[in-house]
């Protein structure tokens, strides 16, 4: 759909609030983006929410460089997380849902190409922005809950589990999990409440050579205290342990699940619109409280993460609808950046996985025709609910790494020539 139709909606979040919910902490890890030395990309040595519940997502593109030959080379590499358990207690890690894949092999072959660039000029290959691995694993994650909760392995006081892809040089790892942990000798899942003072479960998230010991190397790692440093062109401080709750500079509060309702009538309103994945509060219509601005990282001190697009933040949209209505997706509306002419995202919708792609036609002339490049807003219809009575749906969408925020979902009144 032309943005020319989508331009006037009302827009249904504009000063409005989501339900949060606080079960999940999340465990964010982007910064450093593009790690060139091996080590500790972000940590946290206390995770557990009120109820148990951790979700870990992270997203790095791999440009570690061996240095030990004549010319400095990108290398393949390991990353991943590891579970720290630090009580007493012998553990069976579970994740309830959960995904991770790599966009390049370690020989060098891409195996995810619809994000692609087109070729600059003087350059012999695109580069890849990792939107089309992002949005696999948010797929793979969603499409996980139909297995149930999977162990993923056994952890001993003192001991940790660690979960890696390995990655080719240049290549993009992600990853997202929801975990829980029980208890082998109850039966049941560790919440925080159980836990004495000094017991705590640990995250962090890492790049390491291929030929290492990850568990030898994870341990010098964690001794030393030291975790990467963002980079000099970091802008953002995106990394951190997310807690839900109001703090000083968000007293609307934060959460990693929010919840909203829409009610809408095709009989008795129009075009009607609502904003996802906030990127920051300049966005007139975003919801007021769907930021993350309070991400705890101890291993920089004196600063605190931001996730800017809440991702990893999952929403529940529950549509109350009456009459015939169609639903309309439109990605981003950032410019300058060149992947915006080649988003991609996903989206759950009464059961089923979507994935939508929203690229311009003449996206390969973006560096030597510019000019012939459609304007950006375009929409693409993601649901046609024909029902001429009260009917409900639901809709879950979570903002893929790689891709940009917010993103807008359309409600429109479906008419007999509609």
């Amino acid at each position: 759909m032309p943005p020319q139709l989508l331009t006037g909606a009302v827009s249904l979040s504009a000063g409005q609030s989501l339900q949060l919910d606080d079960t999940y902490n999340l465990f964010f890890s982007n910064t450093p983006e593009f790690p060139s030395e091996a080590g500790i990309l972000s940590r946290a040595d206390d995770v557990l929410s009120a109820s148990g519940a951790v979700r870990v997502l992270f997203s790095h593109m791999n440009l570690l460089i061996n240095w030990s030959g004549g010319e400095p080379q990108n290398v393949p590499a390991a990353v991943g997380f590891a579970v720290e358990n630090r009580t007493g207690r012998t553990l069976d890690v579970y994740a309830v849902r959960g995904s991770m894949a790599r966009s390049r092999a370690t020989d060098g072959s891409m195996l995810f190409l619809a994000d692609a660039a087109p070729v600059k000029p003087g350059d012999s290959e695109p580069l890849y922005y990792g939107s089309a691995v992002g949005n696999y694993v948010v797929r793979e994650f969603y499409l996980s809950e139909e297995r149930g909760p999977v162990n993923l392995g056994r952890v001993q006081p003192g001991e940790r589990l660690i979960l890696s892809e390995d990655v080719g040089p240049r290549g993009w790892a992600v990853g997202m999990y929801d975990l829980a942990l029980v208890d082998t000798a109850t039966g049941q899942y560790l919440v925080r409440g159980d836990c004495g003072e000094a017991e705590k479960i640990g995250l962090e998230t890492f790049i390491a050579p291929l030929e290492v010991n990850l568990d030898f190397f994870l341990g010098e790692q964690l001794r030393s205290g030291r975790v990467l440093s963002p980079g000099q062109n970091q802008g953002l401080h995106m990394r951190g342990l997310f807690v839900p709750g109001s703090y000083p500079n968000n007293p609307l509060g934060e959460a990693a699940s929010k919840r909203f309702t829409i009610n809408y009538s095709s009989f008795e309103n129009g075009a009607a619109s609502f904003a996802l994945a906030a990127a920051n509060a300049s966005e007139p219509d975003v919801f007021a409280n769907d930021l993350l601005l309070n991400g705890f990282d101890p291993y920089t001190p004196g600063v605190t993460g931001i996730n800017k697009g809440s991702y990893g933040a999952e929403y529940a949209i529950k549509l109350e609808l009456t009459g015939p209505v169609a639903l309309v997706f439109q990605g981003a509306l950032q410019t300058g950046f060149v992947d915006t002419c080649n988003q991609i995202n996903t989206v759950w919708l009464d059961g089923a996985v979507k994935t939508v792609s929203i690229r311009d036609p003449n996206y390969d002339k973006y560096y030597t025709e510019f000019e012939a490049l459609r304007e950006p807003g375009y929409g693409q219809v993601i649901g046609i609910f024909p029902a001429a009575g009260k009917h409900e749906h639901l809709l879950r969408f979570m903002l893929a790494p790689n891709s940009y925020g917010p993103v807008r979902f359309y409600l429109f009144p479906l008419g007999p020539n509609s």
